[in-house]
């Protein structure tokens, strides 16, 4: 009975811990999570409204950045549904970080942990002085040091008071 015991454990011990390997959720989508920050009391005087997209980026992960250097990584890119409330002024995004990972023969432009791009956008009614809705999505190509993923478009929303 013991010596059964003690066989039926390395296979319960590699159930376990397949089940573990396998529950692990390497969606592209939830790679990155993505927080809309912004506020109408740091309204500039020309009336520029800044909008910071702050993205966290799972451990272990990264996306690449805006001009990635191999032509065959896609880019992480910004785009606004169209309004006729706003128009985007300018879109900024970090310096990116250099690395050389395992799959690549030369450093890679990368965005890793947190990273935040900020876009300026300028309401197009003169008289503006309520609420804008901004809508848009987040392009993205998530990578670790093995594999890339297939690239993701993530909508935001947000409402700017």
């Amino acid at each position: 009975m013991k010596r059964n015991i003690f066989l039926l454990m390395p296979i319960l011990f590699l159930c376990v811990f397949m089940q573990n390997l396998f529950s692990q959720d390497i969606s592209p989508e939830k790679i990155v999570d993505l927080k809309v920050k912004t506020s109408l009391t740091r309204l500039k005087k020309d009336g520029i409204i800044d909008v910071f997209l702050v993205l966290k980026i799972k451990q272990g992960w990264h996306i690449n950045s805006d001009k990635p250097f191999d032509s065959n990584l896609s880019p992480t890119s910004v785009n606004f549904q169209d309004k006729h409330e706003f128009k985007v002024v300018k879109i900024t995004y970090p310096p990116p970080m250099l690395k050389k990972l395992s799959f690549s023969e030369s450093e890679l432009a990368l965005f890793e942990n947190e990273t935040t791009i900020k876009v300026e956008l300028k309401p197009t009614n003169k008289e503006f002085k309520g609420k804008l809705r901004i809508e848009g999505e987040l392009n993205y190509q998530p990578c670790n040091n093995e594999t890339c993923l297939f690239p993701v478009s993530k909508p935001f929303s947000s409402i700017v008071k």
